[in-house]
């Protein structure tokens, strides 16, 4: 058995819109586990339109960036590529449309294949604002992807631009076409959790839920000398999604896993833990560990990991969105979520339509994406892959009120009744008709992130970056200074308009920092982003870090 990394560092990878990527033999057979896009070129491209001031951006047609793709062409192909969520197969029409890789069979649970070729399909039409703007794109390199224009662009460019002579194949690539999608489609075989398909004749493959989102899958490849499980990002109990599924992890030889808990996280858990220690050099861990344990106890060991109040967590951090978000509005500003997760999309809408109510405050939603309405009704017709408490709401229901349910749309999530009592829009585009009739201000518009480069979210900053009243909502893993403050554990507060830190009464246990992956305190940043706010520090750094 040979393992690759195929993310590449500083690219993006392990992030949920651009997941870590990985090139797995196994018995002479390649397995490609995800093939995701990285979307950070798209910052050294200057959005539509340009307003002046994009020193140093590429005023073109952007091109866009596949390491996995590129690295699985330079492997010289795969046998099947398995895919755990929708953001993990944006890549793939990049891979298929390559010779020999258009038999490739990919492997993907229904719900994901459905949204990641609606998402795929509104990349596509957002980049051809870009295309509309400059024209069509040239067959060959453009122009400043040229010899020595290339190093007055940043870095990521300088990175990403390398031709890999063997295959032909430029890294950054031109985006797929809505034909490439198709064609990509045709390699899927869709399947449903626990459903266990034959490859080659050897393999078993099965699709468990990772709890994370609608769809995403925990992958389990048992072959005739040993049985691997490739988890990905995974959350224990979901408000939204079906949960994690344990037995994924039972009786496998390996297990495959990036992600870890962050630093904020760990220190309740590390009072658990404690509370269970037991000596690393003691033979009996394995024995007796949650995952292959199948003693009589295991149910209650499962129930004890589901404490671990995921659910809580990721309420409470909605719940806080939802609080500025409100404070937003009663200012007079408006506010721009870019959408990220959907299922947290989801929870924010009912969140948003609850508060407001008990507000008395009456503000527009819009939802502008090209697959809006498509999105909407398809997410109030899955109940089997929501988790059981939404399930449960319609478990009484025999079979033909539970079929006339799903017909008349029936809200399994809140966002149908917003659209019942008009508060609610769903439009394509910026310039649909129905949208200049019914926009207001203050409002609360839903739309494509694309790394704030592509789509009506540009437009939107345009419009509101100047008043001070309007909230951009973004996801905290986009901005580093913030994060590299937050992670030394104290507050940062403004008094008599110099910024001032208060420490914790408890720091962090950085013995337990060989659990993390990426949430240490890193001083190369945290420093740097003192300094900018006029706060002289230093730091001695011991070493634990």
């Amino acid at each position: 058995m040979k393992l690759t990394c195929l993310s590449i560092s500083g690219g993006g990878g392990g992030s949920y819109h651009s997941p870590a990527s990985h090139l797995l033999e196994m018995e002479g057979l390649r397995f490609l586990l995800d093939c995701p896009i990285d979307l950070s070129a798209l910052a050294a491209f200057a959005p539509v339109p340009l307003t002046g001031g994009e020193a140093g951006l590429i005023r073109a047609v952007p091109r866009y960036w596949s390491p996995t793709a590129a690295a699985a062409a330079k492997a010289g192909g795969v046998d099947a590529v398995l895919v755990s969520s929708a953001t993990g197969m944006l890549g793939l029409p990049f891979l298929t449309r390559l010779p020999g890789f258009a038999n490739t069979k990919v492997y993907v649970t229904e719900v994901a294949a459905r949204i990641g070729k609606l998402m795929m399909g509104e990349l596509v039409e957002m980049h051809r604002e870009f295309v509309r703007y400059y024209g069509p794109d040239t067959d060959g390199l453009p122009k400043w992807m040229e010899g020595e224009k290339l190093n007055e662009f940043p870095s990521v460019l300088q990175k990403a631009v390398t031709e890999d002579e063997g295959n032909g194949l430029i890294s950054l690539m031109p985006l797929y076409s809505p034909g490439n999608i198709e064609e990509c489609m045709q390699t899927i075989q869709p399947v449903k959790y626990g459903e266990e398909v034959c490859f080659n004749g050897i393999f078993m493959l099965k699709a468990s839920s990772s709890g994370l989102e609608l769809g995403n899958s925990v992958w389990t490849i048992k072959g005739p000398r040993a049985s691997i499980t490739y988890l990905p990002s995974s959350v224990f109990v979901s408000a939204h999604a079906l949960d994690f599924d344990y037995s994924s992890l039972k009786e496998n030889d390996v297990i495959l896993f990036s992600d870890l808990s962050s630093l904020n996280d760990m220190d309740e858990d590390n009072e658990k833990l404690d509370e269970h220690a037991m000596d690393e050099t003691d033979s009996s861990l394995c024995r007796h560990s949650v995952l292959r344990d199948d003693g009589a106890d295991a149910d209650e060991k499962i129930l004890f990991l589901r404490n671990s109040d995921d659910i809580t967590e990721e309420i409470e951090r909605i719940s806080f969105i939802c609080s500025c978000i409100i404070s937003a509005i009663k200012s007079g500003g408006s506010v721009l979520i870019p959408i990220g997760r959907l299922g947290v999309i989801l929870l924010l809408l009912e969140l948003i339509s609850e508060t407001l109510h008990s507000s008395s405050i009456k503000v527009p939603i819009f939802m502008i994406s090209e697959t809006a309405a498509e999105v909407i009704a398809f997410t109030n017709a899955l109940p089997e892959w929501l988790c059981k408490s939404r399930q449960e709401k319609v478990s009484l229901l025999t079979l033909e009120s539970w079929s006339m349910k799903l017909f008349s749309g029936e809200a399994l999530f809140g966002h149908v009744e917003l659209l019942k009592e008009g508060k609610l829009f769903l439009f394509p585009h910026l310039h649909s008709k129905g949208l200049l009739a019914a926009w207001k201000e203050p409002c609360i518009v839903l739309c494509p992130h694309w790394s704030l480069r592509l789509g009506p979210a540009v437009h939107l900053l345009h419009r509101w970056r100047a008043d001070r009243r309007c909230l951009l909502v973004l996801e905290p893993r986009q901005l580093n200074e913030t994060t590299a403050v937050a992670r030394l554990r104290t507050k940062l507060f403004v008094s008599s308009g110099q910024y001032q830190l208060a420490a914790a009464e408890k720091q962090s246990d950085q013995s337990k920092r060989h659990l993390l992956q990426r949430d240490a305190v890193d001083p190369d940043r945290l420093l740097p982003a003192l300094q900018e706010k006029g706060m002289m520090i230093s730091l001695q750094v011991n070493a634990l870090f």
